[in-house]
């Protein structure tokens, strides 16, 4: 039996791919501290360093621990309700930010509504 090679559109073997950009590395995490302040997020930082923040309906934090080694350097958690439990994303040092960021938005557009 023979297995054929998927085909793309416009593509011919041994011709151009088209440049992508890929999100690699942890990038800087001032993009979100802009965020923070343009939606109303509290914050405090610890005596270690970390960055601890809430929504102002406190149903979203935020954690950046880049220099605790016992820590996920970036927790985003929601808080559950009665009918819903809650849940965090970790992620580790390398995680890029603007996807750090994308995930923090989405949530606080969706418990804010």
């Amino acid at each position: 039996m023979a297995i054929n090679a998927p085909t793309v559109p416009g593509l011919k073997p041994g011709g151009p791919i088209e440049h992508r950009s890929w999100l690699t590395g942890p990038g800087s995490p001032y993009g979100v501290s802009e965020f923070l302040a343009a939606h109303g997020f509290s914050w405090v930082v610890d005596p270690h360093g970390s960055l601890h923040a809430a929504s102002a309906d406190t149903r979203v934090y935020l954690g950046y621990a880049p220099d605790d080694p016992n820590a996920d350097t970036w927790t985003i958690a929601v808080t559950g309700t009665a009918r819903e439990p809650g849940w965090k994303a970790v992620f580790d040092r390398n995680a890029p930010v603007e996807l750090v960021l994308d995930l923090l938005a989405a949530m606080h557009n969706r418990t804010s509504r």
